[in-house]
């Protein structure tokens, strides 16, 4: 049986130097406006939530996941666009991200958004999603910080989630069975990253 190992991020970047390595459309995107935002955010530095003028993202909604971390230790979802649902077969929204995460890697799931909300920085990272088709997806998700106003709420992350290099669809899609983390890259927005962070990730031995 497989075994875990753990593996440090492969590189630290600038937002603007992230743009080069993105594979999908969506994350470009994303990428693009949230160094905007950035910008126009008074004083500049990371949006908050709270007022976010969704029209910014409008082509690659579809793509958009919004979670928030809350603190009793949960990622919940509070947006999903429709090809997100339609690609893992149900809405999400209201669910516990974590609870889509092998045990063994939870914690350093937790540990990640957490930072990405308290450092603050970004992350991508391309994920190995598991389908009930017996198929498996690579997708490249993005993620920001959004501050939060919301009691309860330490933060948001706003997610770009698109497949890359899209599979030919089949007559009976799956539904989502579980996800890991294959690389991931952390993207200093301005505040530093956590030099000490590692991914669990799945052994091939």
């Amino acid at each position: 049986m497989a075994g875990w190992i753990r593996q440090r991020p492969a590189g630290v970047w600038s937002l603007e130097a992230m743009q080069d390595l993105l594979q999908t459309d969506a994350a470009r995107r994303l990428a693009r406006a949230y160094a905007g935002l950035m910008r126009a955010a008074n004083p500049p530095g990371i949006p908050a939530k709270n007022g976010l003028d969704l029209t910014e993202f409008a082509a690659i909604m579809p793509h958009l996941v919004l979670c928030a971390i809350d603190r009793s230790d949960r990622c919940v979802y509070r947006l999903a666009g429709e090809a997100v649902q339609q690609r893992i077969g149900f809405n999400p929204v209201g669910r516990n991200y974590y609870d889509f995460v092998p045990s063994a890697r939870r914690e350093t799931a937790r540990r990640a958004m957490a930072m990405t909300v308290e450092q603050p920085c970004g992350f991508r990272a391309l994920v190995a999603q598991h389908y009930s088709d017996g198929r498996d997806r690579v997708i490249e998700c993005l993620a920001v910080p959004l501050t939060a106003l919301e009691s309860g709420v330490q933060g948001f992350i706003l997610f770009s989630d698109s497949e890359v290099g899209r599979a030919p669809p089949l007559a009976r899609a799956g539904t989502l069975l579980g996800a890991e983390i294959a690389r991931r890259d952390l993207i200093d927005l301005g505040y530093g990253v956590d030099d000490t962070f590692e991914d669990v990730l799945r052994s091939a031995v």
